[in-house]
């Protein structure tokens, strides 16, 4: 599959392996940007690979997820894609039928994304210290990887964790 190519939702499978492979691979991205001291652009990376898990985990259960017609329509057209804008209805829906602490992570992501867009800020920003980010995002990071164990990419995910392990703050 090419750069750019996203499989259509009616090639489940392979959209399902594309998005694990791009949520592996910007975690990889965010925990070299973090080693290098950029905080930013590495919560950045992390909040699209949270996108990414959250794309998988309701192509996964593409079935379960609408409650009715209308999110049926939703789910199949635009929900797939875990749009930034659905986030926490999806996450809610998650949690009702299975997945555990999905609230907790898609609020930290949420609050990372806000921080790579405006830094330390008051009033923008949820960090009034730039260690507590980087804290917070080592934490999004080892959960997002812990999701991407429990998907079968069990060797990718643990390297993560290894190399996350080795970063000062």
């Amino acid at each position: 599959m090419g750069e750019g190519t996203v499989p259509q939702i009616k090639d489940l499978h392979n959209y399902i392996n594309f998005k694990l492979e791009e949520a592996i691979v910007e975690l990889n991205l965010a925990t070299e940007l973090l080693q290098r001291g950029y905080s930013r652009n590495a919560s950045q990376k992390a909040f699209m690979a949270w996108k990414a898990v959250v794309s998988v985990l309701v192509s996964i259960n593409l079935d379960k997820m609408p409650k009715d017609e209308k999110e049926k329509k939703w789910y199949n057209k635009i929900g797939f894609l875990a749009p930034t804008t659905g986030l926490n209805g999806i996450a809610r829906r998650l949690e009702e039928i299975g997945y555990n602490d999905l609230i907790g992570i898609n609020s930290l992501a949420l609050k990372l994304h806000r921080y790579a867009y405006n830094g330390i800020y008051r009033g923008a920003s949820d960090y009034a210290d730039r260690k507590d980010a980087i804290e917070d995002l080592k934490v999004l990071i080892k959960k997002i990887s812990e999701i991407i164990m429990t998907l079968g990419k069990d060797k990718e995910a643990k390297e993560i964790i290894v190399r996350l392990e080795t970063i000062q703050s």
